[in-house]
């Protein structure tokens, strides 16, 4: 597998559900001591039950320490306040990001902050000029911006809920799966007593990002039809009763693509008068042969898997389209519209040639990272690639909005050459001395004699 070896002398093994005489022959194999919960790994406790206060001791000595060494450091108030937001707030990030910590254990690391903050390490009453609340708030609603260390831990927690939204290639993703979700949907999962402690935890934080989780549905079979939330009126669970969906013969198990024929969404007749708003569709949609997609939503209602612009229109208007305006195919997509779309395609691969680039132009940022090497230097091939590169995104984006809002369209030969007529008067316009551009720059970009000797004309009398 990885070629690595087990150190013998540090390697235990755990036994759970086996029987004595199979252990005994497990152990008569293999040369580990038996090892016993809980025990350190990765710095971290590892334990089967819940996250208790003395097994968090070490994190709060570790801050503890920290301040101390800080105490003979006569800093100002904003000093200590730098230290805290930078240093002492992020010790617990990676115990964070794991367990839910003992509540016990944040208010004392609160406490050293607190005390640290207000009279440097010496915990005294009445020395705070304002509540530990208020100075976790914003700096913009009156606070100084120190983190809240129980939001902090819930929005680190939330981090495991979108992997198993998002069906992370992971192992443990793939063991919450097979053990705690099977075929149900991770949103009608009920918390129980006897669930595994950081199960419970897990679950419990999936209420904070519940509005902020929708689908684009694409051909619907890997979306709930009640559980998940893709339909604008709401998550259908909270809207129709099971009750009603029973009685009309949907189970829980039932698809989006179980009621949708040719793009058409079949409801019961009464339905559509109980619920007027159930006849729309999806609130995001993509393209019927593709997957369907769980994509984030901010407290805005806008979808970062989208153009921003498209999203808010979206907010405006509940039948928006966020279709590419160029294809009228694909959703309107960063990578999509500046370069898979035939109509920018066209555009790059016009400008490639010119300045004989060969690069790919599927991805946003892989264009970026390459172009950012071809244009360093002050040369003016530097130079013209600078230009057609922020010429070509603005005037795509000017397209864009402009069949967009305006439904005035230009084809793509229109558009190349605007580009290129910016490129020219750029070049006709450079007035270093330090930039000096030949003859073949300006043959190849269709500048003629002519132009040029107007812009010599035009630079003596401008001296």
């Amino acid at each position: 597998m990885s070629g690595l070896n087990a150190n013998l002398a540090k390697s235990q093994i755990f036994f759970s559900c086996v029987k004595p005489n199979m252990r005994r022959i497990i152990l008569g194999i293999l040369p580990f001591d038996v090892g016993k919960f809980p025990f350190k790994y990765l710095e971290v406790p590892m334990c089967i039950t819940k996250l208790f206060c003395r097994d968090c001791k070490q994190l709060v000595e570790k801050i503890k320490m920290r301040v101390f060494n800080w105490k003979s450091k006569f800093l100002s108030f904003a000093g200590r306040l730098h230290l805290i937001n930078v240093v002492l707030t992020s010790i617990h990030v990676y115990w964070a990001s794991i367990f839910k910590i003992h509540v016990t254990t944040i208010k004392e690391i609160e406490k050293l902050c607190r005390s640290y903050l207000w009279a440097n390490v010496e915990v005294v009453k009445g020395k705070a000029k304002a509540s530990w609340n208020n100075i976790c708030k914003h700096k913009e609603y009156g606070g100084l911006g120190v983190k809240d260390l129980r939001k902090w831990n819930d929005a680190l927690l939330a981090k495991h809920v979108w992997n198993v939204i998002k069906n992370k290639n992971s192992l443990w993703v793939q063991c919450v799966r097979r053990n705690y979700i099977r075929d149900r949907c991770f949103w009608d999962i009920k918390q129980k007593k006897n669930m595994n402690w950081t199960w419970e935890r897990i679950l419990e934080v999936r209420k904070a990002i519940r509005p902020h989780v929708v689908s684009c549905v694409g051909n619907g079979m890997n979306t709930s039809l009640w559980h998940d939330w893709w339909h604008p009126i709401g998550i259908l669970s909270a809207i129709i009763s099971t009750r009603e969906w029973v009685s009309k013969g949907f189970n829980d198990m039932y698809l989006v693509s179980d009621v949708m024929v040719n793009d058409h969404y079949l409801w019961p007749v009464e339905w559509m008068n109980d619920f007027p708003g159930l006849r729309d569709g999806p609130m995001f949609c993509n393209n019927a042969d593709q997957l369907d997609v769980t994509v984030w939503r901010d407290k805005n209602g806008i979808s970062k898997h989208f153009l921003s612009k498209q999203d808010q229109v979206k907010c405006w208007e509940v039948k928006g389209n966020l279709l590419c305006p160029f294809c009228l195919v694909t959703n309107d997509s960063h990578d999509h519209l500046f370069f898979k779309c035939e109509f920018s395609h066209l555009i790059w691969s016009h400008f490639c040639n010119k300045m004989d680039l060969c690069i790919s132009y599927d991805d946003w940022n892989e264009l970026i990272l390459k172009l950012c090497g071809f244009i360093k230097g002050k040369a003016v091939e530097s130079l013209v690639k600078k230009i057609v590169l922020a010429s070509c995104v603005a005037h795509i984006w000017k397209e864009r909005n402009s069949r967009l809002f305006s439904n005035i369209s230009k084809l793509h030969k229109e558009v190349i050459f605007c580009i290129e007529k910016e490129v020219q008067l750029k070049l006709l316009g450079l007035r270093k001395k330090s930039i000096m551009v030949n003859d073949k720059d300006y043959k190849n970009w269709g500048i003629h004699g002519r132009d040029r000797r107007c812009k010599d004309e035009y630079k003596n009398v401008d001296k």
